[in-house]
C-alpha cells in the first residue's frame, strides 16, 4: 500500500513539474517572440503618421495582451488597445503562423472576438468588463520591461500616446476607478495570504501607480521575471485622456 501511494504522490508531482517547466517555456517564448516587420507595415499603411517608437510600443502593447491571456488563460480579456488590436488582426491573418505561435505559447488557439465599441448608455457595463484587462495588464509588471507608460498599463495609454484618432481613449476617472478597484483587490489578496505582514495601506485612487502589488496565478507562475518598468512618460495622462470612448476587442 505504501509503494502505492508513494507511486501515486511521484506521479502527481511530475505532472506538477512538467506544467511549471511548459509555463516557463512559454512566458519565454512570448518574452522573446519578434513579429514579422510586415506586420508592422500593415497597420502603418492605415497609420502614416506613425513613427518606428509608436509601431514598436504597438508591438509591445500586444505581447502585453499575449502575456495578460498567459497568466488567465481562462479569462475573456477586453482588448484595450484598437492599435494594438489591428496589430493582432495583421498577424491573425497569416493563418499558419499564427497557429504555431498561439500552439508554442498557449497550447491551444487564442481566439478574437469583435471590438464593440461602447454606448454612453453602457459605459458602466463596458468598464466594469473592462476591470480584468486592467487587472491582468498590471500583473504584467512582473513579466515583462515596459509593462507601464507614465504609471498606466501601457495596453490603455498605448492609443492616446500615438495620437490614434479613432483610438480608445480612457478619461482619468475611469483610469483612477479601475486603478482603485486592483489595488483594493491587490491588498485583499495580500493580506488574505500573509496575515502576519503589516497592513496594506489603502489607496490614493489619483496615482496610477500606487498599485504596486501584484499577485500571482498560483502554481502556474513561471519564476522567471523581468524588472518592474515604466517605459516614460505617457501622452494618455492626466486630461490628455479625455476621450470618453470605452471599447475593445476580446479573447475567449
Amino acid at each position: 500500500m505504501f509503494l502505492i501511494f508513494a507511486a501515486i504522490v511521484a506521479a502527481l508531482l511530475a505532472v506538477l513539474g512538467w506544467r511549471m517547466l511548459r509555463k516557463r517555456r512559454q512566458l519565454r517564448f512570448l518574452q522573446q517572440y519578434r513579429l514579422d516587420a510586415a506586420y508592422r507595415k500593415a497597420i502603418w499603411r492605415d497609420h502614416p503618421y506613425l513613427n518606428d517608437a509608436s509601431l514598436a510600443q504597438a508591438e509591445e502593447a500586444l505581447r502585453q495582451f499575449f502575456i495578460m491571456h498567459w497568466l488567465a488563460p481562462r479569462a475573456q480579456l477586453q482588448m484595450p488597445s484598437r492599435l494594438a488590436d489591428a496589430l493582432w488582426h495583421a498577424f491573425i491573418l497569416d493563418t499558419r503562423s499564427y497557429q504555431q505561435f498561439c500552439q508554442r505559447a498557449f497550447g491551444h488557439m487564442l481566439h478574437h472576438l469583435p471590438a464593440q465599441a461602447s454606448s454612453t448608455g453602457a459605459s458602466q457595463d463596458r468598464a466594469a468588463q473592462m476591470q480584468p484587462s486592467w487587472n491582468a495588464a498590471m500583473h504584467t509588471r512582473r513579466y515583462m520591461v515596459g509593462a507601464l507608460l507614465g504609471g498606466i498599463p501601457l495596453l490603455f495609454a498605448l492609443d492616446a500616446a500615438a495620437a490614434i484618432e479613432d483610438g480608445w481613449h480612457y478619461p482619468p476617472e475611469l483610469l483612477d476607478q479601475w486603478a482603485a478597484a486592483f489595488a483594493q483587490a491587490s491588498a485583499a489578496a495580500s493580506s488574505s495570504t500573509d496575515t502576519m505582514s503589516s497592513p496594506v495601506s489603502g489607496s490614493d485612487s489619483s496615482h496610477h501607480r500606487g498599485d504596486s502589488s501584484s499577485a500571482g496565478d498560483g502554481a502556474d507562475m513561471a519564476s522567471s521575471t523581468s524588472a518592474d518598468s515604466d517605459g516614460g512618460s505617457s501622452g494618455c495622462s492626466g486630461s490628455s485622456c479625455g476621450g470618453s470612448s470605452c471599447g475593445g476587442g476580446s479573447s475567449d
